[in-house]
């Protein structure tokens, strides 16, 4: 079996290539190269070109693709509206013309932004989705066309992992700051369910082989806030809390607005794929493991 990956260098991207080599032949594909190893073929190249979109395709011809390229960062989504719809809408388009063409499946990653956050409870499949900002709704705007496929997955998640090179990801972020006793503003009010990138590919790589289409939630059994994560952090990592402040989103002045609730209700998945999700506390202890076999 052939698998494609895009944003193959990213946070995820990087995950699914480690643990999907081991057993497939997987043609990644990014703006810059990533790890290497046997069974990984590289192309980098800009996703937003359709027609050097079409010809890896043509070339690797997968059987699945895993559509992780996405721009990650919110608020310049806001600042460039063409880049965000080019990466989340039109190269989606692109993949799911190919695989539908080819009888190929395309498993989507889509983001838990894609509400407004009034919510109490965490949201479901079936709750009506209300983006606030261009990130959220290009990405939205790119279920759509998966939603129709044949062999269409969506995956809405909220990952956190750690990230190859110079840029840090949000858990790495709130650990250095810890470590380096460094002020850390968390947001009391907002609430998230992550899930590690780790137990994420080991999810894909169990969805690879006991297919699911449709529209699912994915993350963390329980949700949390930003600050009680943060907290939580420091108590597994065995770290000073003391530099933690407990802010609120509202004090913020970010050019895209944010969802306050984020928490994901994964009922669904977890008695579809009879796989059971981790807790919150199991995240972080997972990310402990990671640091602790460096």
């Amino acid at each position: 079996m052939k698998i494609g990956i895009t944003g193959a260098s990213g946070m995820l991207g990087t995950a699914l290539v480690a643990n999907l080599s081991k057993t497939y032949e997987v043609f990644a594909t990014s703006r810059s190269q990533g790890i290497k190893g046997k069974n990984i073929k590289w192309n980098c190249f800009d996703i937003t070109n359709r027609a050097l979109l079409v010809r890896w395709l043509n070339k690797c011809k997968p059987d699945i693709v895993i559509h992780c390229a996405a721009i990650i960062n919110i608020d310049a989504c806001e600042h460039d509206i063409d880049l965000a719809t080019k990466v989340h809408i039109k190269a989606t388009d692109t993949l799911v013309e190919y695989l539908n063409n080819n009888n190929g499946r395309l498993i989507y990653i889509s983001t838990d932004s894609v509400f407004d956050g009034k919510k109490q409870t965490p949201y479901s499949e079936v709750d009506i989705p209300n983006p606030i900002n261009i990130y959220a709704k290009t990405k939205l705007m790119g279920e759509k066309p998966v939603r129709l496929m044949h062999k269409g997955l969506i995956l809405r998640t909220n990952i956190i992992g750690q990230i190859q090179g110079e840029r840090s990801s949000f858990f790495e972020w709130i650990l250095q700051s810890l470590i380096n006793k460094e002020p850390l503003n968390l947001f009391y009010d907002v609430y998230f369910s992550p899930i590690t990138v780790y137990d994420l590919s080991s999810l894909v790589r169990k969805i690879i082989e006991e297919p699911i289409f449709g529209l699912y939630h994915c993350g963390s059994n329980d949700g949390i806030s930003k600050y009680d994560f943060g907290m939580k952090v420091a108590k597994i990592f065995k770290l000073s809390n003391l530099n933690i402040n407990k802010v609120s989103i509202n004090s913020m002045n970010f050019k895209a607005k944010r969802p306050k609730n984020m928490s994901l209700n994964i009922k669904k998945i977890s008695s579809d794929m009879d796989y059971e999700f981790p807790s919150v506390v199991d995240v972080i202890e997972t990310m402990k493991r990671q640091y602790s076999d460096k």
